[in-house]
């Protein structure tokens, strides 16, 4: 079986992103997040749901972006999507293992983008 990926599908710009390399006085990340590559992406937005926390409402979107393989994305990263910061939630897929295709799984809203 071969697993071909249509351009088509791929209509969504992206951009993955690193984490800052910079530390503050804390020991906390600090700076910029650093855009590794902007590539197309198809984007299928899976799940939304509110809750309390912190004492406030807020809301959480799981979407799962499908791209070209790149070798070298980590779970540390995120997706920039429309202007949106997206977590990358758990390890980038390879799709079949054929090194074609990588599902990322993200959310956005809670943590702003930012992993743990």
């Amino acid at each position: 079986m071969t697993l071909a990926i249509n351009a088509g599908d791929l209509r969504e710009r992206i951009t993955l992103q690193s984490p800052p390399t910079g530390r503050d006085s804390l020991g906390q990340r600090s700076g910029a997040w650093v855009d590794e590559s902007t590539v197309w992406a198809a984007a299928w937005p899976l799940s939304s749901r509110e809750l309390l926390a912190a004492g406030q409402i807020q809301s959480e979107v799981t979407v799962r972006f499908r791209i070209r393989y790149r070798a070298g994305v980590l779970p540390s990263w995120r997706v920039l999507w429309r202007g949106v910061p997206h977590a990358i939630v758990g390890d980038p897929i390879d799709v079949h293992g054929r090194q074609v295709v990588l599902d990322l799984m993200c959310t956005a809203g809670i943590r702003d983008g930012a992993n743990a």
